[in-house]
């Protein structure tokens, strides 16, 4: 077995069988629930903590650069045949589980406040064009 899957089986044995760690995701999920149903799977994924260099400007993004974290999660929302995921890492498990959770409430947000702004938009249309104007 590799260094990278020792990490990795490492994480995903302790996220099953630390009490600690499963209360503190457990406490995580709840923040999203204003964005999710009861139909909706949330799953806490550890991954290989070798991350991609995000500031690799070379044709080369794809390699996978010698920096490493203790811990690199991922924080998945699915339901139905949609899904949206943020992952984060960090050397702290805890830290890692929370640094996601933040990622993935902000992409939630901005989705939230596009779909606002989108209805929002068609309430003013729909009101300009119901007006009476009396000139």
């Amino acid at each position: 077995m590799s260094l990278n899957s020792n990490f990795l089986k490492t994480t995903s044995e302790l996220i099953e069988s630390s009490l600690e760690v499963k209360s503190f995701i457990h406490q995580q999920i709840l923040d999203f629930s204003p964005f999710i149903t009861p139909e909706t799977l949330v799953v806490v994924i550890a991954r290989d903590p070798k991350y991609l260099d995000p500031e690799d400007d070379n044709d080369m993004s794809d390699r996978i650069v010698s920096k490493l974290f203790n811990y690199r999660i991922a924080i998945v929302l699915k339901e139905d045949e949609s899904s949206i995921e943020a992952e984060a890492s960090h050397d702290d498990i805890f830290e890692a589980i929370k640094l996601a959770k933040e990622l993935l409430i902000l992409k939630l947000l901005e989705i939230q406040n596009e779909m606002e702004s989108s209805q929002e938009r068609l309430v003013a249309i729909q009101q300009a064009a119901n007006t009476d104007q009396v000139h």
